[in-house]
């Protein structure tokens, strides 16, 4: 095993997902091209399972590419071949949070035919709903890239949690991350008690959940095993953020606020000056 290789495995990892989720967001974007507001008003039914369709295919392959990828990662870092295989997936619990994603980003399609039922031969009416139906295609696709890439993410949280030889995680961002992810990122290895108590290395019990993501996040929270490091890329990151992390006034929840209100306002600055 190298350092280089499992570092290689979990870019590709990364990038994966990150096709995974993009590729989904397009063909939810090119099927919802090819519906009217009135598909919307009476085939709801029918589209959301459409929608759960093709969901759950896009989170089948990112869970199949997480629990691949932890495997590969356990057999460069502990030089076997045996796989840990997961648990059951809760199949129901998915297909209700497609089912919620649907319905909420349609809603506002018809609630503004509800709204305008006198008004349906308006061509100034017609043209908002165009609007509000581009709007949601919109969020639909975003929301289902984020739904897409939580099979992954439920994939390495469940080895995490039940993968003995697991002893810890680090979050992996984007090259250009917003605070909240920067200030879950400034911990690098976060190492679980339990698990590490040879002390071969430094013990970090974290207070908050790692698997905390909000939309448009592409962060992946990858495992630890024994003799791993993080990638130079991730530890030069994480150096950065410790140092702006120590550099933010306060304790506790103020200085977790003011760094994220800092480290955004100084991102959106810096992609300002680069627009000019």
């Amino acid at each position: 095993m190298t350092q280089a290789d499992i570092d290689r495995e979990s870019r590709a990892y990364y990038n994966e997902q990150l096709a995974i989720s993009g590729t989904l967001a397009q063909r939810v974007m090119q099927w919802w091209a090819t519906l009217s507001w009135r598909a919307v008003d009476s085939d709801s039914d029918a589209l959301w399972e459409t929608y759960r369709e093709l969901v759950s295919e896009s989170r089948d392959q990112s869970y199949e590419a997480g629990t691949r990828y932890h495997n590969q990662v356990r057999e460069l870092a502990l030089d076997h071949t045996r796989t840990f295989r997961g648990g059951q997936r809760d199949t129901h619990s998915e297909s209700r949070q497609a089912a919620a994603s649907y319905f909420v980003h349609a809603a506002p399609v018809a609630r503004a035919i509800s709204q305008g039922r006198g008004r349906l031969d308006n061509p100034d009416f017609l043209a908002e709903l165009d609007s509000v139906m581009n709007s949601a295609g919109t969020n639909l696709a975003r929301d289902g890239g984020r739904l897409a890439e939580q099979g992954g993410r439920d994939a390495l949280a469940e080895a995490r949690e039940n993968d003995p030889e697991v002893i810890g995680y680090f979050r992996k961002t984007d090259a250009d991350p917003c605070g909240f992810c920067a200030m879950l990122a400034s911990r690098g290895a976060a190492y679980s008690e339990s698990r590490n108590a040879s002390r071969s290395t430094r013990s970090f019990v974290a207070e908050d959940n790692p698997d905390q993501y909000h939309p448009d996040c592409h962060c992946q929270v990858l495992p630890l095993f024994r003799g791993v490091s993080l990638p130079p890329e991730d530890e030069r990151k994480r150096t950065e953020y410790v140092r702006r992390w120590n550099a933010t006034e306060g304790s506790g929840e103020a200085q977790r606020r003011a760094f994220i209100r800092s480290f955004n306002e100084q991102r959106e600055a810096s992609r300002g000056v680069g627009q000019q």
